[in-house]
């Protein structure tokens, strides 16, 4: 950065300031690519968050994405294909285990306000990250509880409470799973996105998946740009009675 400012003369916020545009450009084309229209107040929103992950990644590990460009196509954007998966209608109860820097949970609420959201995360420092995210773009119906998703199966607050849950980078599907599925209610589903070996492997993990009464299938989102390749979401739903 300090090299291109002595090569152009430009100052750090002007820098900045083109930085930015070009991760808003990116943006919007992802979302027309998906077909989301968002209010201008949702699009701040983003761009808040974008700002805010950049001012605290140098301090606190949130997220293994560094760059400005990474953040809006692997997270932002990755985070809106799981609602290939689910409908976002009005107080659908979500549960986003082991959230992070808030992928995906807190972009779906962003994108989907209708949606009643808790992100639970294990550490503490990202537990606050997130906690004063939802202070900062002032949202409501969304909550961060700084605990392990294990600590909440028997509390009846949550227990069997939640809709659809997503779990990111929390142990593999089986994993997943086991932290998921008593926090379930009936005919709820967990949405876990996976590579292609993963999906091709569904068979394998049917049984697996059964032992914490679950029935899995796969579904794709497109592509995040033009050209990639499917996302591949395995959605494991908990039977109705």
């Amino acid at each position: 950065m300090e090299r291109r400012q002595s090569r152009t003369g430009a100052p750090p916020d002007r820098v900045a300031e083109r930085n930015a545009v070009s991760g808003e450009q990116l943006l919007r084309r992802g979302l027309d690519r998906i077909g989301l229209l968002l209010t201008p107040a949702q699009l701040d929103e983003l761009k808040l968050y974008l700002s805010e992950l950049l001012r605290w990644i140098p301090r606190v590990n949130l997220t293994g994405l560094k760059s400005e460009e990474a953040i809006v196509r692997e997270g932002f954007l990755r985070s809106l294909s799981y609602r290939a998966a689910f409908e976002p209608e009005p107080w659908v109860r979500a549960v986003d285990i082991g959230s992070g820097a808030g992928f995906p949970g807190l972009v779906l609420k962003i994108c989907y306000p209708e949606i009643d959201m808790l992100l639970i995360e294990a550490a503490r420092r990202r537990a606050a990250f997130l906690r004063h995210l939802i202070r900062q773009l002032g949202l409501t119906r969304v909550r961060c509880i700084h605990a392990r998703a294990e600590q909440l199966h028997a509390d009846p607050e949550h227990r069997g409470r939640y809709q659809v849950a997503f779990a990111r980078a929390v142990g593999g599907v089986a994993g997943a799973a086991s932290l998921a599925a008593p926090l379930l209610s009936p005919g709820g589903r967990l949405i876990l996105q996976v590579g292609r070996h993963t999906a091709e492997s569904l068979q394998a993990l049917r049984p697996r998946l059964a032992a914490f009464g679950l029935r899995a299938a796969i579904r794709e989102a497109p592509g995040i740009e033009a050209g990639a390749p499917p996302t591949h979401l395995i959605v494991a739903e908990k039977p109705p009675p």
